[in-house]
C-alpha cells in the first residue's frame, strides 16, 4: 500500500492497559519517539484503546504528544506509527483503536496562541492538524483499509455517537475495529 520506509520499533510495556512501541527518529537529531495504546474504556463489550504518539520522556516514561519536534523525517515517523496498528491488532483482536489528535482538545487554541507564529485570525490553523494527517491517510487508502478494518468517525461533540466513516467528511475522532 505504501513504499515509505519505517523505523524499527521495540515493544515495551506490553500489557492490558498500556502498550508502547519505542523507536528512534533520525532526522536533524536523534529523538526517541513512542507510540502508545492506552486503555480508555469498554464500548459494547469491546476494549477501546487510545492511540497516542509523540516524543518519549524517559524520566516519566510518558508520551509528550503536544509538541512538534520538526525533525525532518515526518513521513517515515508517520509510517512507523501506522505500522504499529497491525501489531496491536495481532495481540488485541477484539479491541478497537480511538484516534484523536492532542490538538483537537477544546483548550488547544488557548495553549497555542501565546507561542503561535501563524497569526491566525478566527480559526486556529494548528487546530485538528494531527487528526487531519490520519484522515488523509485513511482517505487515500480507504478501499484497501476497508478490507481489513471497520472505520467509524466522530463528528459532533453535542451528539456523542459514531457514524460509519465516509470519505470527504470532517471528523474530530476516528474509531477503528479489525474485521474478523
Amino acid at each position: 500500500m505504501n513504499t515509505i520506509p519505517a523505523y524499527k520499533v521495540e515493544p515495551i510495556g506490553i500489557g492490558t492497559t498500556k502498550i508502547q512501541y519505542l523507536f528512534e527518529s533520525h532526522g536533524h537529531e536523534s529523538i526517541v519517539k513512542v507510540v502508545e495504546y492506552s486503555f480508555l474504556r469498554k464500548l459494547s463489550g469491546k476494549k477501546i484503546y487510545n492511540l497516542g504518539f509523540g516524543d518519549y520522556d524517559e524520566e516519566s516514561e510518558t508520551v509528550l504528544d503536544d509538541i512538534s519536534s520538526n525533525n525532518g523525517d515526518m513521513r517515515k515517523v508517520f509510517r512507523t506509527v501506522l505500522n504499529t496498528v497491525p501489531h496491536f491488532f495481532a495481540k488485541h483482536k477484539e479491541s478497537a483503536i480511538w484516534i484523536q489528535g492532542s490538538d483537537s482538545k477544546e483548550d488547544f487554541r488557548a495553549k497555542c496562541e501565546p507561542d503561535c507564529t501563524k497569526r491566525c485570525d478566527d480559526i486556529c490553523k494548528n487546530y485538528n492538524r494531527r487528526i487531519k494527517a490520519y484522515k488523509y491517510y485513511i482517505e487515500k487508502n480507504f478501499i484497501e483499509l476497508s478490507k481489513e478494518y471497520i472505520i467509524f468517525g466522530f463528528d459532533d461533540p453535542s451528539a456523542p455517537y459514531f457514524v460509519q466513516y465516509t470519505t470527504g467528511n470532517k471528523y474530530l475522532g476516528i474509531l477503528v475495529f479489525r474485521k474478523k
